[in-house]
């Protein structure tokens, strides 16, 4: 099962990221913990989170580079270059990890209903995100342009 939890979480990030922001993944199958790296520990992030409660429980987080979630946010708002406020761009990740998981659960289970928490955004630095990272669930690193997305599923 977590297999195909894992291929359809890849499918569908990709996906939600290429047609929505027009931005092409790479999955980095070294994992997380090497991208993080070369980062410092004052690098933010902003991390969207998502619970859901159906046929499984649990939530999904996202993890995007500031100044990325910052520009998807301008783009996809239809904003001047770097005009996008943090409210907007909070706004945007929210959504965007209201995308991601409600396209990924109907992918995984299409006769169940699914209830959505309301989708939360808040800064993190990079320090934060590598304590975060001693959770279970499936763990996903991703390469867009250079940056690093990580998108986190925990189910109960």
């Amino acid at each position: 099962m977590l297999e195909n939890l894992r291929q359809t979480v890849i499918s569908v990030v990709s996906n939600v990221f290429e047609t929505m922001f027009f931005l092409t993944l790479e999955l980095q199958e070294e994992g997380w913990a090497e991208g993080m790296s070369s980062l410092t520990p004052s690098s933010t992030f902003f991390r969207g989170e998502i619970g859901f409660h159906g046929r499984q429980s649990g939530r999904l987080r996202l993890y995007l580079p500031s100044e990325l979630a910052k520009a998807m946010a301008t783009n996809f708002l239809g904003l001047e270059e770097g005009t996008a406020t943090e409210s907007q761009t909070q706004d945007m990740v929210s959504e965007l990890s209201n995308v991601v998981c409600g396209n990924l659960l109907s992918q995984l289970d299409r006769k169940t209903v699914w209830d959505l928490s309301l989708p939360r955004t808040l800064p993190i630095s990079s320090s934060e995100i590598k304590k975060e990272d001693e959770g279970s669930g499936i763990m996903l690193s991703f390469n867009t342009e250079g940056d690093e997305v990580r998108v986190n599923i925990q189910i109960e």
